[in-house]
């Protein structure tokens, strides 16, 4: 059975991407694997006020970021067998990483993400970095 990662990255892009995953799956009787990947970044301090009130490490604010994005996008999965994983770190090398260790045979990513540089312009920084990277097809969804 053909596995599909999906990088989502809670852009307002995120929805098409998985939707897209979606029909793919279904036409090819595939299940899809939904990736993020945080980029390492300093906690706010108001998360960390939060982490203290509430007995939790603040170490987790990237984690649990990634966590919030996939339950979101898990949501519109929908009669299509699918796993999740999430990392914190470099996303374009995480996502290659990803896909060799859980061998997925496509990726889906989104052309642009969440810095929204118009695609005329460029390909995202991770979409140019996956592509460019792959040993796998990797699908862009505008």
């Amino acid at each position: 059975m053909d596995k599909i990662l999906v990088a989502i990255d809670g852009s307002k892009h995120s929805p098409r991407v998985v939707d897209f995953a979606v029909q793919l799956a279904e036409s090819i009787n595939g299940s899809l694997l939904l990736v993020n990947v945080t980029p390492d970044m300093p906690v706010p301090e108001g998360y960390s006020e939060y982490a203290k009130e509430e007995g939790v490490a603040p170490g987790g604010y990237s984690e649990e970021i990634s966590r919030g994005v996939l339950e979101n996008m898990a949501d519109r999965v929908k009669g299509v067998k699918f796993e999740t994983a999430s990392a914190v770190g470099n996303p374009a090398e995480l996502i290659l990483s990803i896909a060799k260790s859980k061998r997925a045979t496509m990726i889906v990513l989104g052309v642009f993400g969440l810095h929204h540089l118009s695609r005329i312009r460029s390909l995202g920084s991770v979409a140019r970095r996956v592509v460019e990277n792959s040993d796998l097809p990797v699908v862009l969804v505008p």
